[in-house]
């Protein structure tokens, strides 16, 4: 169950998650309202401004009707959230991504 919880994330009803590399985010798109896991690697994916804080652009694309939302966040040095824009959706929490999938599973 612990290897579960470090994969997928460790609960909470936050829009953001944490695991030891990473930031994992939930949009939901405008299109047709798919709810799409994001993962921004700490290492790779962060880039640093003139201020020496960290950001990040994504464009997510989902996988039901290829609806594609923007999302730009930055990130001060400890890699905590100083702001977040979204263009084409929605920022969504875990249980909401968790709800979306358990409907596809049912016949």
């Amino acid at each position: 169950m612990n290897l579960l919880k470090r994969l997928f994330g460790g609960g909470g009803s936050e829009t953001t998650e944490r695991d030891s590399d990473a930031l994992i985010y939930y949009v939901k798109g405008h299109k047709c309202g798919a709810i799409t896991r994001v993962r921004i690697d700490r290492r790779n994916d962060l880039s640093l401004d003139d201020d020496d804080n960290f950001f990040v652009r994504k464009v997510v694309v989902d996988n039901k009707c290829y609806g594609q939302v923007e999302i730009e966040l930055r990130f001060d040095p400890q890699y905590n959230e100083i702001s977040r824009e979204i263009k084409g959706g929605v920022f969504v929490t875990r249980q909401e991504w968790e709800a979306q999938a358990a409907e596809k599973r049912q016949p």
